[in-house]
Formats: C-alpha cells, sequence, structure tokens
C-alpha cells in the first residue's frame, strides 16, 4: 500500500505533490463513464438491420446515477473527441489518487517529523 518508503522526507512529498498538482493543470477537458457499443434495429421495414438482421452500431457514453446506469449517444464525428476526454479522466482519476496516497503519508509522518525536531524519538 506505502508507495514510497520512510526514509524519503515531507518535503520531498510536498514537491512531489505541487508536480502533481500541475499536471492537473494540463489534463483538458474529461467526461466519467464507459464507451460501449451498442447494435440496435432501427425500425425501417426497408432497412438491412430488418430485411437482414445486421443491426446498426452505434457508440454511448454509459455513466451511472444513484444507481441507475444512463446513456448519451456519442455522434460518429464526436466519437475520437470523447474517447480523448475519456482517457484525461481515466489520467484525473490516478493523479488525484497518487495525490492523496502523498498527503496520507504526510500526515503519518508529520509527528514523527516534530518529534526528531525537537530531539525525541
Amino acid at each position: 500500500m506505502n508507495k514510497y518508503k520512510m526514509k524519503i522526507n515531507t518535503a520531498w512529498l510536498e514537491r512531489k505533490r505541487g508536480g502533481l498538482l500541475k499536471e492537473l493543470a494540463d489534463i483538458g477537458p474529461f467526461v466519467d463513464g464507459s464507451i460501449a457499443l451498442v447494435k440496435r434495429r432501427c425500425g425501417n421495414k426497408n432497412c438491412k438491420c430488418y430485411l437482414k438482421d445486421e443491426k446498426h452500431e452505434s457508440y454511448y457514453l454509459m455513466y451511472k446515477v444513484k444507481g441507475v446506469t444512463k446513456a448519451v449517444y456519442i455522434p460518429v464525428d464526436m466519437e475520437d473527441t470523447v474517447r480523448e476526454w475519456n482517457e484525461n479522466y481515466k489520467k484525473l482519476k490516478e493523479t488525484v489518487a497518487e495525490i492523496s496516497r502523498i498527503d496520507k503519508q504526510i500526515i503519518r509522518r508529520h509527528v514523527k517529523e516534530r518529534r526528531l525536531k525537537k530531539g525525541r524519538k
């Protein structure tokens, strides 16, 4: 669980956190959820999906609100953009988790380093 060794001091952890906070500013637009390929019939009786049982493929952004799955249609011309935004969200989550781990380390080390400054063990 502890990614950083105990020999690393609080000042180093704070510098590392500062660098990660700068990364957050460079992430750009983001969107949470998962991109799913959905195959459906359109309902047109003259269409291939009705005649040949070949379904239309489209992408949806799936996400949950209060435990209920919601979906947003992704237009074909926006597919690459939405994928990039989704990747940005994953980077954002990883960076925030790393900052949180560093902050927990700073909290754990605070008392120990304060005692060392006073000359106690």
